[in-house]
């Protein structure tokens, strides 16, 4: 075990010793250990290895010290990876705020209050004799442990050491017989091979011909740069533990103490082993022959692309732009979908099959708060994509002052957002939700001076934008909320590439500079992982393969000398060169990779093609007469289509023989629009079918409905692609000018859409946000999970008062941001409701039943009224009546005076048929209709309306013993109906005056496409003021707002009625 111990520590040498380049690979090679020894069942050492490493927070292992009592144990592992040093606040400034807020205490509890303060200076809680005598520790441990969770998951230090990577079984082994494999021995190096000289060199690069190429292996001094050797592995070589273990007769027990331990006897191996994963730059790690570091399967396999029918080399159409391009993409899933980014700061969208001109936008600030300074800005001489560009505008003129261009474009990889990043501080995101419905989502004012590129990035469910400029800066934003989650610095010159990708749950981020340093950076570390050089120390551009497994990197000197390599992206090495570039090249040398194994590089004047999968084709496409020396390429996904710039700011689309069909008109199907257009459709009187009504649980309803099948049957408009949030809608409310729609998500995350008049479904809001870019978040200090989200506009339209289990966060609905965050829990507000005739006086159910009256300007509690047994689910004032209507989980409405003394008038329960239901917490919600008078009641089980004089029930509709259960329902503005959302995604339109339904929109007709089991709408909202407009918040995210066809008078009904 000792000997277990030493290998331990070996693996976990400090940082001053292990670059931090290899960290990564050395964190790789621990889970395969931890792995291999939770696979053998070596329990003890595995939690030792998880603390040495301290890459791997096992929190399991954690609750189950923790449940036992084991309290010392558990304090030693949590110790490995933080301590209370890492805490930047002060101890005892933190103490005296938690203190002050619990004075709350002070006056009702004063007895507990001193406890608190006793607990609270206390070094060890166990010493308190109170707490000795508490009998039930299991149910106090498991709260504690509740409470802890969070607090790791909060941890920026532990909460990316949570999840364990997702290795093939027995990878360790695999490995090692890998390793055994080799033809390399640690006591016989093999220098790496040399690079050939200027003059071999000449023998062997394309000029015009059609020599096949081949990959070349770089040598030693390009891979990464180290300040010292690397020890650990030096170590490996030198000692016994390093050499394979082999036992032989005249060796006892005593000269090999390992031989008894198997997990020990591995763990020496991958010690051996570790000069292979840890890299090779050192001489005394360069062991492997030129075939383990390039790919041997590519120098001998035949290439998978066939050079008549794969080669994008037919003239296709021409894009005609007036302006020169700066930046193109084509669309992941719509293959003949171009964007394109100008000079002259246009956005345009193109269809090559038709060669139609889609969209068309040209910069302008959407948010302008500096009063003209969009008329200030000026472009500056930089661009990634041409190291001359400030020359070249000034000669040609075609960058005007006050027009900043379009340095990039991008699509996002599931094709619902695209970017834009312009040469001033700007970054611009669209949202794309089909040909005739793509608008504003988000800007950012990202970077002092030039944006030079972006990329989007996906981690855990959570998306990001990544982006970097001309201030040396990197930073990653949150894509729904706008918030800058991480800034990265480091490069000492402008940035003008960055990549990202996922390895074993870590983001990776590559970064070059003009100065040909590249970068790798990871989430949760300040500093580069990795430092190395680019390439003849040239501007340079990378990117991953379609299938994200090659990284590619491409430059050009200033004296026209251009590169194309590939590197290992786990050993931050060259692995091949492309050969066949131009040495005498006349601009930057751009490429571009497609999901067939295509690589296509515009280099003078031509086109050249290599097939990653084999690299021994060669095809050059010459065409000196109509390709600038420096161009543009872009290949769509598929490798079929290729679009590249010309001299006459024209895109020239090249298609090959396989891509034909695509450019086909006669067999083009125009794609079904998010957003139906006006006027009608002869289908939809076809497509409507009359059906019984179903029967309800208190008897029979007579009519008839509408059922809506088919998105062609109505009008709908999605405010927010459903791939973008992840996070389902909580709570949603139209403002009460109709302008705009608020939806709270569950990570606590407010969108305000606002139309520039009033909400319809032809024009499409706007994604309102805060001068910073960034998105209303509620308070979450101190959060409970069983404390559902809520919230509250003032009748002005000026306040939200907002929930998400934490502080009720007061925010300006004008300027999008806090004004003050109050009532922290505990209790935790459940339901908040806004006093008709004073704005500063609220409403707020709590978690432990009570509704608190509260002054907001005078930061008092008016009156707490007492009353239910559960938590408060709704809460409604009645203008007409002057009284409080409140419901909770324990399905009881009870009816408070408004005036005087807030005294309770009368109360009953909701009565629910079912008993099944009836068990279950019922989640009760109330609402006014228009007169005041009345109010609907809806849980799970039935739609309800009350006469709240009496409180009897005027009429009522009950699920069925078969039927989904109700999500949410409300009245439309004029009382009539009422838009109720049932569990299996359907939605009913109920007739108000007797519950019947009118008409029912089936899943299919509006939900996103995947598992609709699982997609739901959560919450539905009426328009105030068009009673037809309703909008539904889905388990998934996103709103989706719902009218009837313009040739129809109401929901179900034509307009002849």
């Amino acid at each position: 075990m000792m000997l277990m111990l030493l290998i331990l520590v070996h693996l976990n040498t400090e940082e001053t010793e292990i670059p931090m380049a290899l960290e990564l690979q050395k964190q790789e090679l621990i889970f395969m250990i931890l792995q291999f020894l939770k696979e053998n069942k070596y329990k003890e050492t595995v939690h030792k290895l998880e603390k040495e490493s301290a890459v791997f927070f096992n929190m399991p292992h954690f609750e189950e010290m923790m449940y036992m009592g084991q309290f010392d144990e558990a304090q030693h592992y949590l110790l490995a990876f933080t301590n209370l040093k890492a805490n930047r606040h002060d101890n005892e400034k933190a103490l005296e705020i938690l203190k002050k807020d619990l004075n709350v205490f002070a006056s009702d509890h004063e007895s507990l209050f001193e406890e608190m303060k006793q607990l609270l200076a206390m070094k060890d809680f166990r010493e308190m004799a109170l707490l000795s005598t508490y009998k039930d520790t299991q149910t106090a441990r498991k709260l504690l442990i509740v409470e802890l969770k969070k607090l790791l998951r909060a941890n920026p230090l532990i909460r990316e050491k949570l999840s364990f990577p997702d290795l093939e079984p027995s990878s360790l082994q695999k490995l090692l017989k890998k390793r055994q494999s080799d033809n390399t021995h640690l006591q016989t190096p093999v220098i790496d091979k040399m690079m050939p000289t200027a003059k071999e060199s000449e023998q062997v690069i394309f000029m015009g011909t059609n020599t096949p190429l081949e990959g070349m292996q770089m040598p030693a001094q390009t891979s990464l740069k180290r300040k010292q050797p690397l020890e650990c592995a030096t170590m490996a070589v030198r000692t016994p533990l390093s050499m394979p273990y082999q036992h032989s007769a005249g060796t006892g027990a005593a000269m090999n103490p390992s031989s008894s331990n198997p997990a020990l006897n591995v763990i020496r191996h991958c010690i051996a082993a570790s000069s292979s994963c840890l890299g090779n730059s050192h001489p005394l790690l360069r062991m492997r022959s030129n075939k383990e570091i390039s790919n041997p399967s590519l120098g001998g396999s035949k290439s998978l692309l066939n050079l008549t029918n794969d080669l994008p080399k037919i003239v296709g159409g021409m894009l005609d732009l007036r302006s020169p391009p700066t930046s193109m993409d084509f669309h992941p899933s719509e293959h003949t979908l171009l964007i394109v980014g100008t000079s002259t700061g246009k956005i345009e969208m193109w269809d090559v099959r038709s060669q139609e001109n889609m969209f068309s936008r040209m910069f302008s600030i959407w948010n302008n708060k500096e009063g003209g300074s969009q008329e200030k800005m000026s472009s500056r001489n930089f661009s990634f994509l041409n190291q001359e560009e400030g020359q070249c505008s000034k000669s040609e003129g075609k960058v005007r002052i006050g027009s900043p261009s379009v340095n990039r474009v991008l699509w996002s990889p599931d094709g619902s957002l695209f970017g834009a990043a312009y040469s001033e501080r700007i970054v611009q995101l669209f949202c794309y939700c089909g040909r005739n419905s793509i608008f504003d989502l988000m800007e950012l004012e990202a970077h002092a001076g030039s944006v030079n590129d972006l990329a989007f990035a996906c981690s855990n469910d959570r998306r990001f934008l990544i982006t970097c400029g001309h201030d040396a800066t990197i930073k990653v934003w949150h894509l729904v909320s706008g918030a800058i989650l991480y800034t990265f610095q480091g490069h000492k010159s402008p940035i003008c590439c960055v990549v990202s990708s996922e390895s074993h749950n870590l983001q990776n981020i590559w970064s070059v500079s003009v100065d040909g340093k590249i970068k790798q950076w990871t989430y949760g570390k300040c500093r580069a992982i990795a430092e190395y050089d680019a390439p003849g120390f040239c501007l340079t551009t990378m990117s991953f393969s379609a299938d994200g497994a090659r990284l590619i990197s491409c430059g050009t000197t200033q004296d026209g000398v251009s590169y194309l390599d590939e590197w290992c992206e786990k050993r931050s090495i060259r692995k091949r060169t492309f050969q066949g570039v131009g040495k005498c090249s006349f601009g930057v040398m751009q490429f571009d990779m497609a999901k067939n194994g295509l690589l296509v590089a515009g280099d003078d004047f031509s086109l050249k093609f290599w097939d990653l999968n084999a690299v021994n084709l060669a095809k050059p496409i010459d065409a000196n007469e109509t390709l600038p020396a420096s161009r543009l390429v872009r290949l769509n996904k598929e490798g079929t289509l290729l679009a590249v710039n010309s001299d006459d700011n024209k895109i020239k689309i090249l298609v090959s023989v396989n891509g034909l069909p695509l450019l086909e008109i006669n067999e083009r199907v125009p794609p079904v629009p998010d957003i139906i257009p006006k006027g009608g459709d002869k289908r939809v009187l076809r497509a409507k079918e009359k059906r019984p009504l179903e029967q309800a649980q208190n008897g029979p309803m007579v009519g008839r409905f509408t059922e809506l099948n088919e998105p062609s049957q109505f009008r709908l408009l999605r405010l927010l692609p459903y791939s973008l949030i992840t996070s389902k809608i909580l709570k949603l409310a139209y403002l009460h000018s109709g302008s705009g729609i608020l939806a709270l998500s569950e990570d606590a995350i407010h969108l305000c859409w606002r139309w520039s008049c009033k909400a319809t479904t032809s024009v499409h809001p706007r994604l309102a946000r805060n001068k910073f870019g960034e998105a209303m978040t509620n308070d979450l200090t101190r959060m409970r999970d069983e404390a559902p989200a809520c919230f509250a506009v003032t009748p002005s339209d000026g306040y939200l008062l907002s929930s998400s289990g934490g502080g009720i966060s007061l925010f300006n609905l004008m300027t999008l941001e806090n004004v003050i965050t109050f009532m922290h829990p505990p209790p935790a507000a459940t339901n908040i409701a806004v006093y008709p005739w004073d704005n500063n006086i609220i409403a707020v159910g709590m978690n432990d039943s009570t509704i608190h009256i509260y002054n907001v300007q005078k930061k008092e509690i008016i009156k707490k009224l007492t009353g239910h047994s559960k938590r408060i689910t709704g809460l409604a004032f009645s203008n007409v009546l002057n009284v409080l209507v409140s419901s909770a989980a324990d399905a009881q409405l009870v009816v408070w005076k408004t005036s005087g003394e807030w005294e309770r008038q009368r109360s009953r329960y909701l009565w629910i048929p079912n008993e099944k239901r009836r068990a279950k917490t019922m989640d009760v919600r109330v609402q006014f209709s228009q007169e005041q008078t009345s109010f609907l009641a809806v849980c799970q089980a039935k739609l309800a309306v009350y006469n709240t004089m009496t409180l009897n029930c005027v009429r009522e509709w009950n699920v069925n013993k078969t039927s989904s259960s109700i999500s949410d329902a409300t009245f439309s503005c004029d009382g009539r109906l009422v838009y109720a959302s049932f569990m299996n995604g359907t939605v009913c339109i109920f007739m108000a005056e007797d519950l019947q339904i009118r008409c029912r929109i089936s899943p299919g007709a509006y939900l996103p496409p995947g598992e609709r089991s699982k997609i739901y709408p959560v919450v539905v909202a009426a328009n105030p003021e068009k009673p037809n407009q309703f909008g539904v918040g889905l388990s998934v995210g996103g709103v989706t707002v719902f009218e009837p066809l313009e040739t129809e008078e109401q929901w179900g009904l034509p307009r002849s009625h």
